[in-house]
């Protein structure tokens, strides 16, 4: 390894940081053994519950320090692993196999990695990238059965840069307190955990680098950039001090953001823009708030639906969508109707196998043709409404046909809680605009629906005919491309002769140089990851 070896990846979590290198390593899963007798059936499974009771209350444990630490966005993360850790679905099929001779620890291994397949297999970035939660819980149980012994980060000594292939949240919760000054991280993306923790804590973090990162485990000391996406490994007394100077003038930023958390986003001329927060999930609201969420520009259901053998009964659905609209209150809140399609598997849902799911039977498609998985969703919503100020947003519209279909299945909704005595609130209906053809036409669509939102992942590897996972075609994947800004264009030109609003929800609202294009273009509303409302803030301010 040369010294100054500069490694290149994704910027999951802006700030600069200097220090000594912390390689971590993973353990391998491997099961020790993978048949048991039928004699042994009782007592593995007995060993499974047990291991399941232990992790479970391991992963309690550090919801209550983060809580008593002030940090409730993460405390929600793990929460959400001790619901996955107890998931009646995952016991009864590891629980199934091990009563067909399979070991406890096997079966926790393979069902764990056909449940993250589910979430792997999702065209959302970030719903995909839950799939690491799935392995990590999964893994846990397998490494409890198996004696445990999880070595390596709590023995950080001194706050060091820690190089990884990979880290799951179990992995940064052990990290003791103030040890981890970066992370360079191989795998990964910006909604990756280990990104989404590192900006929750404010910590730099470069992921993606690749099998590079082999080439730099000697170093001794590092420097990364999370803010550009780089590391240096064993930097010269130059880079040391370039790096420096970046901590300094990162330091001040970050205060001067803090001013502008609870603040209105109004651009010089006085036009309000609305900032919101993407959420996946109602334990994510909370944090949302405290960053300075205006509301919530996207809620994405999916979570919902996944690892489970039946669909969410209407119930479930409701108590999720009102605790959002208690939590936010006044703010509104666009809950995304369920957005999948026959790259994933639904339970109770005969879906076929198509050559390219993604411009196949997906999002509202599915849901006009499957009124079982439809009707309870919007039933759930109305009936949150009543809690708050919830409107409803239909994916992968592309004309009035679409819509219409959607809206009269709303209006039975509605007209079916009436007729009950069930109490329900009125909903503002939107449409997803990720499509070119709902942009070419939206002024067909605009006379029908209370706002657009653009979804700008979609809408670019759509229009550019550029799949967003092939990192081949990186300068294909900006919606800073004139094809997409001109439908960006279109969109709010229809908007402004319907009088209704657009908002952007994709990763673009809240990316630094898009978000004045986008202002300019005449959308009303941002929507993005909580921790980057701040700056987008400060940015619409000086427009």
């Amino acid at each position: 390894m040369m010294a100054g070896t500069r490694l290149t990846g994704v910027a999951a979590s802006e700030g600069v940081a200097v220090g000594p290198a912390f390689v971590h390593v993973s353990r391998e899963l491997e099961p020790e053994r993978e048949k048991i007798s039928e004699g042994e059936v009782e007592e593995e499974l007995g060993r499974f519950q047990g291991a399941v009771k232990a992790v479970a209350k391991e992963l309690s444990a550090t919801v209550e320090e983060l809580r008593a630490g002030g940090s409730e966005k993460e405390a929600g993360i793990f929460e959400a692993h001790v619901e996955m850790a107890e998931d009646p679905e995952f016991q009864s099929e590891v629980e199934e196999r091990v009563k067909n001779l399979e070991s406890p620890e096997a079966a926790v291994i393979s069902v764990g990695e056909e449940f993250a397949g589910m979430f792997a297999a999702m065209e959302d970035e970030y719903m995909a990238a839950r799939a690491d939660d799935v392995r990590d819980v999964a893994s846990q149980i397998a490494v409890e059965l198996m004696g445990g012994g999880v070595a390596g980060l709590e023995a950080l000594s001194e706050p060091s840069v820690i190089l990884a292939l990979n880290l799951a949240p179990s992995d940064t919760a052990r990290i003791p307190k103030g040890m981890a000054l970066g992370f360079v991280i191989a795998e990964g993306s910006r909604t990756s955990h280990v990104s989404i923790m590192a900006r929750s804590f404010g910590i730099p973090a470069v992921v993606g680098v690749g099998a590079e990162l082999e080439d730099v485990l000697g170093a001794s000391t590092v420097a990364l950039d999370g803010t550009e996406g780089y590391a240096v490994a064993d930097p010269d007394e130059d880079v040391i001090s370039d790096f420096e100077q970046k901590q300094k003038d990162a330091a001040a930023e970050a205060a001067l953001l803090e001013e502008y958390i609870h603040t209105e986003a109004r651009t010089k001329d006085g036009r309000r823009i609305e900032i919101a927060a993407n959420i996946g999930s109602a334990e994510e609201a909370e944090g949302a708030i405290e960053w300075g969420a205006e509301g919530v520009g996207l809620f994405r259901t999916e979570f919902l639906f996944m690892k489970r053998t039946d669909l969410p009964s209407e119930e479930e659905q409701y108590e999720a969508y009102r605790e959002v609209a208690e939590e936010f209150g006044e703010r509104p809140v666009i809950i995304r109707t369920i957005d999948v399609g026959g790259d994933k598997d639904l339970p109770g849902v005969d879906q076929p196998e198509e050559e390219n799911p993604f411009l196949g039977w997906r999002g509202i498609r599915m849901c006009l043709d499957v009124p079982e998985l439809f009707k309870p969703q919007l039933r759930a919503i109305l009936r949150a409404a009543s809690y708050g100020r919830l409107r409803i947003m239909f994916p992968m519209v592309v004309d009035t046909v679409e819509l219409r279909a959607a809206k009269e299945i709303l209006e039975e909704c509605r007209e079916e809680l009436k007729s009950e005595g069930t109490e329900y609130g009125e909903v503002e209906v939107g449409v997803m605009v990720e499509t070119p053809a709902a942009a070419i036409r939206a002024g067909d669509i605009a006379p029908e629906v209370a706002f657009f939102s653009v979804g700008t992942n979609d809408l670019v590897q759509y229009t550019l005919a550029a799949d967003r996972g092939n990192e081949r075609l990186t300068r294909l994947q900006s919606a800073d491309h004139p094809a997409v800004l001109d439908l960006i264009g279109k969109t709010c030109e229809a908007a402004r002769e319907a009088g209704i609003w657009v908002g952007v929800c994709g990763e673009s609202a809240g990316e630094p140089d898009m978000i004045p294009k986008l202002v300019e273009l005449g959308v009303a509303e941002l929507s993005m990851s909580a921790p980057s409302i701040p700056r987008a803030k400060k940015i619409v301010s000086e427009l």
